[in-house]
Order: C-alpha cells, then structure tokens, then sequence
C-alpha cells in the first residue's frame, strides 16, 4: 500500500451512488442492476418493456425507480433521462446494456437483414452512443462519472454470430476507447466489458433458430447445443454467467477503478487469446 493511502471501506462500495443500467428487464440487465443494487447504488432500470422492467425494480426493491426508455429513438432516450435527472439530481454510473441481434424478436441467429442491419446498429451503437451523450454534459460539470458499455468478444473477431451484430459492437468498442479520450481530463472513465458467451433470452432464440434448420440438434437441449457452440472458442470450455459480468461492471463503476478507462475488459474464459 502506498503511503498516505487509506483502504476503502468495501471492495466495489457503490454506496450512495446513482447508476442507470438500459435494458435491465431481462437476462444480463437484470444481473447487473441487482449486483450494482448489492453494492449500495440506487439503480435506476431502464427498458422499453414496462412488465419486465417493473419486476426488476420489484426485485431490487430500496429506492431503485423504473424508468421507460426505447434506446433506438431520441425523444424517449431525451424524455427518460430528464426523468431519472428530475428525480435524483445526478447521475453516477451509466451501463449502456441494452441490445439487439436482429430486427424482429425470434429471428434471432438467421442471416442479416436490410431491417436488422438499420435496427442492430441503432439500437445497439446510437442507442449507447444517444445515452452517453444524456448523461456526459452533467458528468462534465461534475468532474466525475463512471460509463460501462458492453461490448462481445464477437467485436474482435470472427465468433460465429450476426455480422450486424458483430459490426455493433466492434463499432461500440472504438467509440468507447474515442470517448475515454475525450473525457479523461474530466475524470470521467469510460471503459467497455466484453462478455465471451452468456445465456440470454438472445442467445436462447438464436439457438432455437440453429435447431429449426440442422436436424441434428433439433432434438437437443437448447442450453447443451449452446455450450457445445462455444466449447471450441473458449479455452476454459464454459460460458460465463450473467452474474460474472455484473461483478465486473460493479467494479469498474466504483472508485476502486479509478485509474481504468478507455479499456476493453474481455471476460470471456479466453476467448480473446484464441
């Protein structure tokens, strides 16, 4: 420990903070609202689905507040944030979650669109790039802020998923190290986690789209056919959970991270070295 330095009180304390987590009303969204909400900070869960996202902030109970929000359309990113502003003042964390794989639910895992190229990357890109720009001009003024965007190891390289998909979150990569840049004199760290391969509703209607047109997996357990996918990309031949990736944007949103930004924290079993 370096002299004059004092340990924080927890590892990863959130305490007292504000985080506004988008598309927390399902799946990954969910786990990282509830370890943010663990940790101390009042979560502000963001999704266009009002059902889902009124049980997550069931779930989350304290003065966590649902907030509806369509990532894809200015007005509402506009309207929702000034919401979330309107009630706490200021924003702390920003996790820019929420995602699609394709323009229709259930196409999931079939060849690209014209229609999924325009919604993927305007959903997943603009979506992230409409809400950093929300909550930046605060953070400025402040001096502080902590924004986490997720990106995919399928942003490095080719991973065997969407191709608009892919070019999202290669894009979502650039634009996070980009702003890290800009806002560093600020001290403002902005930083990307890229998950390998996780369990997810999308993960699960990609799967059921594999199984509809290779007879030999349609009989399978979809979970079985998705670890079976990835076993030959992942080095440590599992998936991680939706838990693992929360840990780690709960640390990067906290103070303990201070020093990290403008990095592209892979979790992905190693993925990245293959």
């Amino acid at each position: 420990m370096g002299e004059g330095t004092v340990p924080s009180k927890a590892f990863a304390d959130l305490t007292g903070r504000r985080a506004v987590v988008t598309g927390a009303g399902v799946g990954l969204g969910r786990a990282i609202a509830y370890r943010l909400h663990q940790q101390g900070a009042r979560v502000a869960v963001a999704d266009v689905d009002r059902s889902a996202g009124e049980e997550t902030k069931k779930i989350l109970g304290g003065e966590s507040m649902f907030v509806e929000i369509d990532v894809g359309r200015d007005d509402l990113v506009a309207e929702g944030f000034a919401e979330i502003f309107g009630a706490w003042g200021e924003i702390d964390i920003l996790v820019n979650n929420a995602g699609v794989v394709s323009a229709v639910k259930g196409t999931e895992g079939s060849p690209d669109t014209p229609a999924d190229w325009d919604s993927v990357l305007n959903i997943n890109l603009r979506g992230t790039v409409r809400c950093c720009e929300a909550v930046v001009p605060s953070m400025k003024e402040r001096r502080y802020g902590k924004i986490v965007n997720l990106g995919s190891m399928s942003g490095h390289g080719a991973r065997r998923t969407n191709q608009a998909y892919a070019v999202s979150k290669a894009a979502i990569h650039r634009y996070t190290t980009g702003l890290a840049a800009e806002l560093a004199e600020y001290q403002i760290n902005v930083n990307a986690v890229c998950p390998g391969a996780v369990w997810t509703t999308l993960q699960e209607r990609g799967v059921s789209y594999q199984q509809s047109q290779d007879p030999t997996i349609a009989g399978k357990d979809p979970y079985d056919v998705f670890v079976e996918k990835y076993a030959s990309i992942i080095p440590m031949g599992r998936p991680q959970t939706p838990e693992e990736i929360g840990n780690l944007i709960a640390f990067v949103s906290s103070d303990d991270a201070a020093s990290i930004t403008g990095q592209l924290l892979n979790i992905d079993g190693g993925a990245i070295i293959t």
